[in-house]
């Protein structure tokens, strides 16, 4: 329940998007919120710590990340709508995979470049040329999206020894701190009580409360397990869009889903049978 709970809350994160608001105050938003309510979370668990001199450098990278992650993200759902800026995101275990394939020194499997094919087949269709340059734009910012998250996963390892919820506060507050001098320049800027409203949300319960559950079911059921759910994100997130901004669905979009999520768990499958390197 708690996971189902957790992949519900994530996929409603795109709706966010949906607002009159500039990108950076969304993201800048986001970020101060979650780690305000994650330093009231870890005073009350006395869990918040401060940072070691050799922890900064790869958590002030993963907030760097997380910034362009979110950045990227909102932008394609601003531009090209939460179908295709879900669906051009979840292609972050192709990159993840990539990644890590560089980080191993060594080519890609077969296999891997199999799914890869068809991930970028799955994209394809929902990339319509004739949408003009927004459409392009924004599906070219959704992979963008992918490919930082993909970063930024793989900065975060570094970060093992310290207690998730303290390094998302810190990676929260990297977040503010690196976006906070452009909100005198980005518009439209939250002016309505909703808008503020909804800015709370997404940080206390779309980011600070949704880590927290997730990090409940991880400790109950496997790894793989959790990243089966949270990857149904783009399901969630596009009946969500389609109910409440009657955004279309189109078979393209269905047969798109179908894939990306199939190629999604092949890779998480691929990735349990690939040996951990000898160091």
């Amino acid at each position: 329940m708690a996971i189902n709970v957790a992949a519900v809350i994530f996929g409603t994160a795109a709706l966010y998007g949906k607002l009159d608001v500039s990108p950076f105050w969304i993201v800048a938003a986001r970020a101060g919120f979650a780690a305000l309510a994650l330093a009231l979370i870890g005073a009350c668990r006395r869990d918040l710590r401060g940072v070691a001199a050799p922890a900064w450098k790869a958590l002030a990278l993963s907030g760097l990340l997380l910034a362009a992650h979110w950045l990227t993200f909102f932008v394609s759902v601003q531009q090209a709508g939460v179908a295709v800026a879900t669906l051009t995101f979840a292609t972050f275990p192709l990159f993840t995979v990539l990644v890590e394939a560089a980080h191993q020194r060594r080519l890609p499997r077969r296999a891997e470049i199999g799914v890869a094919v068809v991930i970028l087949v799955a994209v394809a269709l929902i990339v319509e040329p004739r949408g003009g340059e927004q459409n392009l734009g924004g599906a070219a910012a959704g992979l963008i999206s992918g490919f930082a998250y993909a970063l930024f996963w793989r900065a975060s390892q570094r970060l093992g020894s310290m207690a998730p919820t303290n390094v998302s506060f810190w990676q929260n507050s990297v977040v503010l701190v690196l976006l906070a001098p452009t909100l005198l320049f980005a518009a439209p800027v939250p002016a309505s009580v909703v808008e503020w409203a909804s800015l709370v949300a997404l940080g206390t319960i779309n980011t600070a409360v949704m880590l927290l559950i997730y990090l409940y079911a991880l400790k109950r059921i496997s790894p793989s397990t959790c990243s089966g759910f949270i990857a149904l994100e783009p399901v969630y997130a596009i009946l969500f869009a389609a109910l409440f901004f009657h955004e279309p669905v189109t078979p393209w979009i269905v047969v798109s889903v179908i894939l990306i999520l199939g190629a999604s768990f092949t890779l998480l499958k691929l990735e349990k049978e690939t040996p951990s390197p000898v160091v």
